[in-house]
C-alpha cells in the first residue's frame, strides 16, 4: 500500500483546480461565442478561487490534520487528463456545464473516498467539508449557466 500525508494530497486536489482552471482558459481562447467564452471564464475563475481557498486551508490547518496519512491509491492523471482533453469546435453553455459536471464530480468522489479511508475523525471530517465545499460550488456553476444562457 502506497500512503501519502494529507498534505500531499491536498496539493495534489490544487494541481488538479490548476488543470481545471488552464482547460477552461484554452477552451476560452477557442470559443467564437461570447457567451459561452464568458462562461468558461466564470469557471475559470471558480478553479482558481478554489486552488487559493486550498491553499489557504493548508496555510490555517492544524499540523497534526496535514500529517495524517492517507491511502494513496486514487488515480493521480486528473491534471494530464486536463491538459490532452479534446472537445469539438463550438462548445455551448450545456457542453461546458456538463464538461464542469464530470470534472467536479471526479474530484468530489475522490475527496469523499480519502474521507472514508481516513485514518482519524478529524482527518475524515475535514476531508468531508472539503468536498461539501466543492458540491456547493458545483451548484453555483450549475444556477449560474441559467444566468449565462438567458443573457
Amino acid at each position: 500500500m502506497h500512503f501519502k500525508p494529507i498534505k500531499d494530497f491536498l496539493s495534489y486536489v490544487e494541481e488538479c483546480h490548476k488543470a481545471l482552471a488552464s482547460l477552461y482558459h484554452r477552451l476560452s481562447l477557442e470559443s467564437t461565442d461570447d457567451k459561452v467564452k464568458l462562461f468558461l471564464d466564470f469557471v475559470r475563475n471558480k478553479e482558481q478561487l478554489s486552488y487559493l481557498h486550498l491553499q489557504e486551508y493548508t496555510k490555517v490547518a492544524p499540523q497534526s490534520l496535514l500529517e495524517t496519512w492517507l491511502d494513496n491509491m486514487f488515480d493521480q492523471s486528473f491534471p494530464m487528463k486536463c491538459e490532452q482533453m479534446k472537445l469539438q469546435e463550438e462548445l455551448s453553455i450545456d457542453d461546458v456545464v456538463a464538461l464542469a459536471m464530470n470534472f467536479d464530480i471526479q474530484l468530489i468522489e475522490l475527496m469523499q473516498t480519502a474521507a472514508f479511508n481516513s485514518t482519524t475523525i478529524e482527518a475524515e471530517i475535514a476531508l468531508e467539508n472539503l468536498a461539501s465545499q466543492e458540491e456547493e460550488t458545483l451548484h453555483q456553476v450549475i444556477m449560474a449557466s441559467n444566468e449565462f444562457e438567458y443573457m
